[in-house]
């Protein structure tokens, strides 16, 4: 509201140069120059009083006079854009025009200094820092007025602001001297302003209006400004020379220093004194303004301390060592500052106030709390504070003691760098407080108790009990944390630590804590060793208890802890007295405890000790130097006289103690113990204890379970000790680093012995060997010599060899065979051995030790028959999994128990590196590979169990598991490869010389295998695999094969399990041969040459007499029979049609197919017989479309060649006998079908849009012609008096050839020939459809309730055993086709005139033809709704049984789609006549709903149903249509509310999709049948209320349907295939790119529809289903239901809560559908016939606004209808903009009538507007308003009040009754409440 602020503002009057700008300044006004009302700040100036004074501002420049004028607005805006101005002209400006304005700016900027925005207050600066740099040294005259303000600045808040205030101040001085000046020069003044500033308060601070918030900040910021300012000057101005912030580098004293110096001394101590010492600003709310109260306290303390005298000490004391009461963590920096300076200035302050109430307890509950958060700066200052504090003003122990427990109890901190700031205090404090105890302590003994006392009371209690009784550690966060973190081999291994309990604190706590810990203990060894003895006996009290105790596992841990951290911070560092005085004394105490006791803790605690410490100085320590500590066993019996002794006769022993629960722990230190001195001979000696004669009993020279067990372990952490030492000391040098250093002969016996052992196996023999072979990661090396090892792996191979070689499958023996062979390993079976056993044996080595054997690399081939024999039992496994619903009981049980052993074998195999495999020799590879690859070949070829594609799944994943394991480049691949596909006596079977229809078995299995292959790596890679390889990597028995020979051997087998050469080869060759390249050519070359002698051989036996007019299809190509000459058709269909091929490669084929046609003058009757299949294909490529008679143009000679050929085989075909006399032997069938095969034609737009596919000379088109008139002229009205098949399938074909190609030719009698036939063959599949529909409907009356026997009846009726008829009125509809075709061209240029006979008769024939093309549709739709009334799988059978002819059936539905009027209704007549169970209706539903759908049926069931004069039938039931619906009722309620109800019934094949099918749709997928057709039933809805007059009662009644049942979900529906969420995504990803179009679609099939009003265009592009179509249908249906049904799409719209999906529905329909709507709207009330002596409409179409004018008599009234931009989504806008002689609550409630009309209408706007002026009409007639609606007319269906009540007379409408009884659950009267 109000005007707008800043230059947008501007008025047509205001002036806008500088020279009006002038003119609306008042000439010589002083207040212009100096400010509104003559005040700068609070002060007023005097201003001159005569006009020699005034004259400067006189000229002022105009144009910088309005902007500083505009200064003073109140607006920030305003401005910011003035002071944007001024500096633009501060810059154009000279100094002695700008000099001129700085009295005015002065005033300016002191006010705007104290601006509430912070971007006033920089643009203020930055025009300050404009105005300095322009103005120069004419500056001088006015800097004591401008110095206070700009000196105040500098400490502004906010720092951008401050920055700028400096930098403006630094272009006016640039040089730290002439600032320093400045200062001097203005010091009076800069006093007097802050003077001025300190006694603002938030009331006086500015004389406009401001919230009080807002004047509250600023107060607050201009305080804490002031203050800093103030102190910054008294420190600039008062202070060393050297100490002066921000001129340091000042070397000489400025000039009136002195003076300045004593200025601010005088002005320092008169505000100290005025303001009471600032304390009332100490009290401040505000942080910031008391942070710098401190501030200035400081400035003054430490330049003025005479200010501080014992008149105010009391009072200054009180409230400055009384700021520990300061909670803001923001202030803590400045009143640590003041406190420490005041402490060190005045010491004898303190006493002055009540020290422990005022100062002490204030900073026991600061410590307790934390600081209050100010950690960082707060903790390091405490040393300080301690350091000031008066020694005589505190008690030494108490004051001590009190502090560090309120410091301790303010540690709990979250952040680390707190944490360490506390741990640094904490640790200083305590050193400082032992180092200074004399300052409080008179006395040796004095000062000695007071230290003990505080290690006692701090160290002992507070900081060691803490860290001793945590109770969260983990292990591995002690070895990962308690050590050195980027070092973990500095402490003792992961495998040593044993996990610890939780605790409450945090890892990086335990830490610093225990840092915190050693570091003080360091400091009191160095300060004097005799006070850490009270800390000394409580470890070792501790230390002892907790060993004592079983259980005390934690404290134990702790213990560990707190070593590994002396370790890590002063071991480490040099330093020995931790060994001396802490764990050297603790150990020796605690050694017979550990010894006595089974704790794994206690043991580790012994092990982290020697680990860090070292093996000879443990036990030196602990055995020689403290034997007084070692109980009396060990110190008598001699055990300790040295350390190789003490080692063998105490360590060994009790580390090697059988069956210990610290086992693990004792076998770490007895590790530990191993000296670099003595490590051979320690290893050697634990070796001999452990193996000795401890042998097994069951086999001689085996080392038993136990004993296998405890070396196993120990190996095991040996090989941890030594990467521990090789790590830490990174040197292989020392002993114990290399794995060498650890071999031994007893360990290489044992080991052998273990692997060649025999059941039973112990879990301890394999983890022992295991030990010692390493390998189960990378890198870890064996103990074992290379001989042992070789030995070992070959044991292993030996066992994985037998127990593959005892496989049920014969191909996994055959492969072990040949592994034994390749390996010279023999494999001796016994059979009482249990083989499985001894497989997992050998599995369970391999599998933890698998590393190990890569070192073998290369050895005679026994790592590659290792592998090999992994993967055989892993395919074995695999293999009898897929197998397992094949086998028998007996084939199961062997294959159980093997079954284990594979699945082991599978997760070793999952294990294996890929780069493991790769890195092994190219000898073991190809060994591998080798073996691998026969292997699948015997295994595809042998198994034929495996049901569908599954065998060649299985190999296919076995190759490419090779292929990924083994092979390491391009070379190795095609090495592989050509092994797999070499010719052997099993393969392949067609390209051979001795061709045999007999295949192989598994031959089809192996195709399938490599069309698997194909389709994973690409035909490219598999090709290459045929070609001739390195042949030097081959051996000589394999036999080099071409690719050519590949690609017709998978062409001629055609088919396989899961895939077939049409579905899958076929587009991979033809996309690789889009490769262009010699290669690629010379293979399709090749390919093509095979193919073509092989058809020419073997083609002609399998060739059918019937060639397609059409393109080759699919199920053309499969009708062949001859592998050959089926891959041929294929192959070059396939080229042809991705125009790999073209049109020189088609002309040479004809050529040689015509040089092959004769082999000299006799026919080559093979030849004959294959040429019209490739003749068809071949001139595909050659011509396109030309109609009929057009001139032919000039031919090439390889064109004129082909047309010679043709006319040659014309005239050849025309010297046979006629067609009609041909009987069964005579030779003339091929020689017609080739003939046929010339006259190709083209179906591009489908059926219905079938053309000649070439261009023919007239000399052909008159041969032609001729030999269709030989056919006429012989056979006279019809030629079907001759039955043979062959000369029906033949003349209907030539007739297809002839009207397509000769049509205009033709005569009457031709005409008449033609249609005959076509008639005759159309009805003889009439007939044969019409038995069908009579046999279904029959066995529905006797269905006995079986589905399994009706399905198998229904089967045989739908049989057709002889398919010809079908076939042969299948040609006759193609020619029909061409002819409706034909009629359609003619038409168009003739009306009246048909070739010679006229079009009525050519109708009535048309018309007769289509109706029985039409009962065609009308029988198969019968059948299935009849079967589907019984069962849906019935139903499903018939639709299924309609692909077998799915061609013929796509003919029908075009013949349907070109249907009239006439032929429909009379189809219709004659099935509703027919009488069976079901209708004409009921068919349409059936196949447009059917479950298996074909596409061109379904649009002309739907076209159909959606034109007259079924569609005016097809949505209503019309036999439950009560049609009294409206008629008064004086009957009971009940039937009342039945009558209502049963308002218009739908038929029953879309009622349920339109109640309550679109609940299920919602979860289905987005191109889910059913979605489909629940969008195709309200297609067909939509279309019917299209078709109804707009008034008429029929349609109100069926939109009041659908606005009661219809369940508004359909919309829901939509709107998830429309995607309008896209609409709104910036960056498209390529998800949302796809999305993309699909909205694109929708978009436009919503403007279509909206536009034309249908729904047809849609609905025929539909199939096949995609998304974008059916999107695009989706869209359709949304645009016509907002313009038939809005207030139902609005009503689904407003209960919509979701508002980012309604924002895109609404922008969707705002976009697309609304602009039509909205003109269609405006365009319809215009045409509308409105106008009478009371109504009046006038549009406004460019405001989309409707006013309509009522008047009667001497009232009247205006209404403005307003469509909004998303109507009809959004409700119109009904507004009454006049009225005169109308009551308000009548206009109110007349407004509200026409609302109700208009948003309730669901139609034209334009009948709302007119049933509202019905309605005013009525209520002028005097007819009564229903009193619920108060309105005459009912909003939705527009009935009059007729129900009247009994006892009042009120009359009401049905449909309101019936709500208000609905709704109110009782049947009385709305107005009386009597019984109604």
């Amino acid at each position: 509201m109000g005007r707008q602020k800043g230059e947008g503002a501007r008025s047509k009057s205001r002036p806008s140069s500088s020279s009006l700008a002038a003119s609306l300044l008042p000439s010589g006004s002083a207040a212009a120059a100096v400010g509104f009302g003559g005040f700068v700040g609070s002060s007023r100036l005097d201003l001159p009083t005569s006009s020699e004074d005034s004259l400067p501002f006189v000229d002022v420049d105009s144009e910088v006079a309005v902007h500083l004028k505009r200064l003073g607005r109140k607006d920030p805006t305003t401005k910011l854009k003035a002071l944007a101005a001024l500096s633009m002209l501060l810059q154009q400006k000279s100094a002695k025009e700008i000099v001129l304005i700085v009295p005015q700016w002065a005033f300016e900027y002191r006010r705007l200094l104290l601006d509430y925005n912070r971007e006033v207050r920089r643009a203020t600066h930055d025009t300050m820092t404009a105005l300095v740099t322009s103005v120069g040294r004419d500056l001088a005259p006015h800097l004591k007025t401008l110095m206070g303000p700009w000196w105040f600045s500098q400490f502004d808040p906010v720092s951008e602001v401050s920055l700028a205030a400096k930098r403006s101040l630094q272009a006016a001085f640039p040089a730290q001297e002439k600032r320093l000046d400045a200062l001097i020069l203005c010091t009076t003044e800069i006093f007097m302003y802050l003077e001025e500033n300190l006694k603002l308060s938030p009331q006086n601070l500015s004389d406009k209006a401001a919230a009080t918030d807002e004047l509250e900040e600023i107060y607050q910021q201009v305080i804490s400004s002031t203050l800093l300012a103030l102190a910054t000057l008294l420190d600039v101005l008062i202070c060393l020379q050297q100490e002066r912030p921000g001129f340091e580098n000042i070397t000489t004293e400025p000039k009136h220093a002195s003076k300045a110096r004593v200025a601010a001394v005088s002005f320092a101590e008169k505000l100290f004194k005025d303001h009471k010492y600032f304390l009332h600003f100490l009290r401040s709310q505000s942080p910031t303004i008391r942070s710098a109260t401190y501030s200035v306290l400081k400035s003054l303390i430490k330049n003025i301390p005479q200010a501080v005298n014992d008149a105010n000490m009391k009072t200054v004391a009180g409230a400055i060592l009384g700021a520990f009461n300061e909670k803001d963590p923001t202030c803590h920096p400045s009143m640590w500052d003041v406190v420490l300076l005041f402490s060190r200035k005045f010491p004898d302050g303190w006493s002055s106030v009540n020290i422990q109430k005022n100062i002490l307890n204030p900073f026991w509950t600061f410590l307790r709390n934390g600081c209050f958060g100010s950690q960082q700066v707060s903790y390091p200052a405490l040393i300080l504070f301690l350091d000031s504090v008066p020694p005589k003003s505190v008690g030494g122990d108490k004051f001590f003691l009190e502090f560090f427990k309120n410091l301790w109890l303010g540690r709990r901190i979250s952040l680390s760098a707190d944490r360490l700031a506390f741990f640094q205090a904490l640790k200083e404090c305590f050193l400082w407080s032992l180092k200074n105890a004399s300052r409080y302590n008179e006395g040796v003994d004095s000062i000695s108790h007071f230290q003990v006392a505080l290690v006692d009371n701090v160290l002992v209690k507070l900081l060691w009990k803490d860290f001793l009784t945590a109770e969260s550690l983990k292990a591995n966060d002690v070895i990962n944390s308690g050590k050195a973190i980027d070092s973990s081999e500095e402490s003792f291994s992961h495998n040593q630590k044993v996990g610890m309990l939780n605790t409450k604190y945090p890892m990086p706590y335990m830490q610093e804590l225990g840092k915190c810990l050693v570091e003080i203990l360091l400091g009191i060894y160095i300060l004097d060793i005799n006070v850490l003895s009270v800390f000394i006996e409580e470890l070792e009290d501790n230390c002892m208890g907790a060993l004592q105790q079983a259980g005390n596992v934690n404290t134990v841990e702790q213990i560990i802890l707190f070593i590994l951290l002396l370790e890590k911070h002063a071991v480490l560092k040099g330093a020995i007295w931790p060994l001396a005085y802490v764990v050297g004394p603790m150990l020796a105490k605690s050694f017979s405890i550990i010894r006595s006791s089974d704790s794994p803790e206690a043991v580790k605690l012994l092990s982290v000790a020697v680990s860090i410490f070292g093996p000879q100085m443990i036990v030196e320590e602990v055995f020689i130097k403290n034997r007084r500590h070692i109980s009396s066993p060990l110190s008598n019996d001699g055990e300790t006289s040295d350390f190789m002794q003490i080692f063998k006769n105490i360590f060994v022993p009790w580390c090697l103690q059988p069956n210990c629960c610290s086992t693990s722990a004792r076998l770490d230190l007895l590790l530990a113990l191993l000296d670099d001195e003595y490590f051979s001979k320690q290893w050697s000696f634990i070796l001999n204890y452990v193996i000795g004669q401890r042998y097994s009993e069951f086999q001689p020279g085996l080392l038993d379970a136990h004993h296998a067990a405890t070396l196993a372990m120990l190996l095991e952490k040996a090989r941890g000790e030594s990467m521990k030492r090789k790590v830490k000391d990174d040197s292989s040098h020392r002993q114990g680093c290399n794995a060498e250093d650890w071999h031994h002969e007893y360990l290489e016996s044992c080991a052998i012995a273990v692997s060649r052992s025999l059941p039973p196996f112990s879990t301890s023999h394999v983890q022992f060997i295991c030990s010692l072979l390493g390998g189960s990661t990378e890198g870890r090396s064996s103990f074992l010599s290379r001989n042992s090892l070789i030995l070992i792996y070959e044991e292993i191979f030996r066992k994985l060899l037998s127990f593959v070689q005892v496989s049920p499958f014969f191909w996994v023996q055959n492969a072990a065979s040949m592994l034994s062979n390749d390996s010279k390993i023999c494999v001796e079976l016994d059979s009482s051995l249990n083989l499985v056993e001894i497989a997992q044996f050998a599995l369970e080595i391999l599998d933890a030790s698998f590393f190990s054997l890569k070192t073998l690399d290369g050895e005679s081939g026994l790592v590659s028959g290792i592998l090999s024999a992994i993967f055989l039992i892993k395919w074995e496994c695999n293999l009898s999994e897929a197998l397992d619903d094949s086998l028998d009981d007996s084939s199961i049980k062997k294959t159980k128990a093997r079954l284990a052993i594979g699945e082991n074998v599978c997760a070793f195999c999952n294990k294996l590196n890929i780069q493991f495999l790769k890195s092994l020799c190219i000898d073991s590879r190809k060994r591998l590979s080798n073996i691998l690859i026969h292997s699948i070949r015997s295994a595809i070829f042998a198994e034929d169990r495996l049901i569908n594609d599954k065998i060649a799944s299985l190999c296919c994943t076995w190759v490419l598991e090779v292929l990924e394991c083994v092979c390491v480049d391009e070379n190795d691949e095609q090495n592989l490869l050509h092994h797999l596909l070499s010719k052997d006596e099993l393969w392949p079977v067609f390209i051979v010389p001795n061709f045999s229809w007999t295949q192989a078995s598994g031959q089809q299995n192996f195709i399938g295998l490599i069309g698997k292959l194909i389709s994973k790596i690409g035909i490219d890679r598999v090709i290459a695999g045929c070609e001739m390889p390195n042949p030097s990597l081959l051996e000589k028995s394999q036999e080099a094969a071409s690719s050519a020979w590949l690609a017709a051997e998978i062409l001629c087998t055609w088919r396989w399990p899961g895939s077939s050469a049409m579905s899958s080869f076929l587009p991979l060759l033809s996309a690789y041969a889009k490769e262009s390249n010699s290669f690629q050519e010379s293979l399709l070359d090749e390919t093509l040459r095979i193919l073509l002698d092989g058809s020419l051989v073997y083609g002609g036996n399998g060739t059918k007499s019937s060639v397609s007019k059409l393109p080759v299809s699919a199920d053309e190509v499969e009708g062949v029979e001859e592998p050959f000459l089926r891959a041929l058709v294929s192959f070059l269909s396939a080229l042809f049609k991705e125009k790999i091929w073209g049109p020189e490669k088609a002309l040479s084929l004809i050529e040689v197919l015509v040089n092959k046609l004769f082999l000299g003058k006799v026919v080559n009757i093979n030849c004959l017989k294959i040429l019209p299949l490739l003749i068809n294909i071949l001139l595909e490529p050659l011509y396109g479309y030309v109609e009929p008679g057009t001139v032919v143009q000039h031919c090439s000679l390889e064109e004129k060649f082909v047309q010679n050929t043709m006319i040659d085989w014309l005239e050849r075909a025309l010297n046979l006998p006629p067609l009609v006399t041909w009987k069964t032997g005579e030779d003339m069938e091929d020689w017609l079908q080739l003939v046929i095969a010339c006259y190709p034609f083209s179906a591009i737009g489908g059926p219905q849009a079938l053309k000649p596919a070439r261009s023919i000379s007239p000399v052909e088109r008159q041969l032609l012609y001729k030999l269709f008139q030989k056919q006429r002229l012989v056979a006279g009205g019809s030629a079907m008096f001759n039955q043979l098949a062959v000369v029906q399938i033949l003349l209907s074909k030539l007739m297809i050839v002839s009207v397509g190609y000769c049509r205009n030719d033709f005569s009457e009698e031709d005409w008449d020939f033609l249609l005959s036939n076509l008639r005759c063959w159309i009805q003889s599949a009439v007939v044969m459809m019409e038995d069908v529909a009579e046999n279904i409907n029959g066995l529905a009356d006797s269905s006995s309730g079986n589905l399994n026997m009706m399905c198998q009846k229904i089967e045989k009726i739908i049989l057709i055993s002889d398919p010809i008829p079908i076939k042969i009125s299948e040609n006759a509809l193609l020619s029909f086709l061409l002819l409706l075709e034909h009629c359609k061209l003619q038409q168009a240029e003739e009306r009246d005139n048909l070739n010679t006979f006229k079009s009525e008769k050519l109708d009535s024939v048309k018309d007769r033809i289509l109706e029985g093309v039409l009962r065609l549709l009308f029988c198969t739709g019968i059948s299935e709704a009849i079967a589907n009334a019984c069962y849906k799988e019935a139903a499903s059978v018939i639709a299924l049984s309609r692909f077998e002819y799915i061609h013929f059936w796509n003919l029908v539905a075009s013949g349907v789609v070109n249907s009239s009027s006439q032929a429909r209704d009379k189809a219709v007549k004659s099935v509703e006549f027919w009488g069976l169970r079901k209708g004409s209706i009921s068919s349409l539903y059936a196949i447009l709903f059917t479950s298996k759908p074909i596409p061109s049926l379904q649009f002309a069931a739907y076209f159909v149903l959606s034109n007259e004069p079924v569609l005016s039938t097809a949505v209503l039931d019309e036999n439950t249509y009560n049609s009294n619906i409206h008629a008064a009722s004086d009957e009971d309620i009940s039937r009342l509310d039945m009558s209502i109800e049963e308002k218009v019934h739908l038929k029953e094949e879309i009622s349920f999709m339109v109640e309550r099918a679109p609940f299920e749709v919602l979860e289905k997928d987005l191109l889910a049948h059913e979605r489909v057709n629940l969008f195709l039933a309200w297609s067909l809805l939509i279309s019917h209320l299209l078709s109804l007059p707009s008034s008429s009662s029929q349609r109100e009644r069926l939109i009041q349907y659908i606005q009661d049942s219809a369940t508004p979900a359909i919309l829901d529906c939509l709107f998830q295939n429309i995607p309008v969420e896209i609409s709104m995504v910036q960056s498209l990803k390529k998800k949302d790119a796809e999305l993309s179009g699909v909205f694109s679609e929708a978009s436009s099939a919503a403007t279509h529809a909206t536009t034309t009003g249908s729904l047809l265009f849609s609905v025929e592009s539909l199939w096949p289903i995609k998304l974008e179509k059916i999107s695009s249908l989706a869209g359709a249906i949304y645009g016509l239901m907002l313009q038939v049904l809005p207030a139902y799409v609005r009503g689904w719209y407003s209960d919509m809560r979701d508002r980012n999906t309604s924002a895109v529905i609404e922008s969707f329909t705002r976009t697309c559908c609304s602009p039509p709507l909205i003109a269609n709207e405006l365009s319809l009330i215009k045409k509308a016939n409105f106008r009478d002596e009371n109504f009046s409409v006038v549009v406004s179409k460019s405001a989309n606004e409707i006013v309509a004018t009522y008047t009667k008599d001497e009232t009247g009234m205006d209404l403005v209808i307003r469509l909004p931009a998303s109507y009809p989504l959004r409700p119109v806008d009904v507004d009454c903009t006049r009225s005169l002689g109308i009551s308000e609550t009548k206009q109110r409630k007349w407004l509200m009538s026409m609302m109700l009309f208009v948003r309730n209408q669901n139609g034209a706007l334009a009948e709302a507007i007119g049933t509202w002026k019905r309605n005013f009409d009525k209520e002028f007639e005097g007819v009564e308003e229903c009193p619920i609606c108060y309105s005459v007319i009912h909003t939705t269906n527009h009935s009059l009040p007729r129900l009247a009540c009994k006892t009042c007379k009120h009359k009401f409408h049905s449909a309101c009754l019936y709500k208000w009884f609905s709704t109110s659950h009782k049947s009385s009267c709305p107005l009386c409440q009597s019984p109604f």
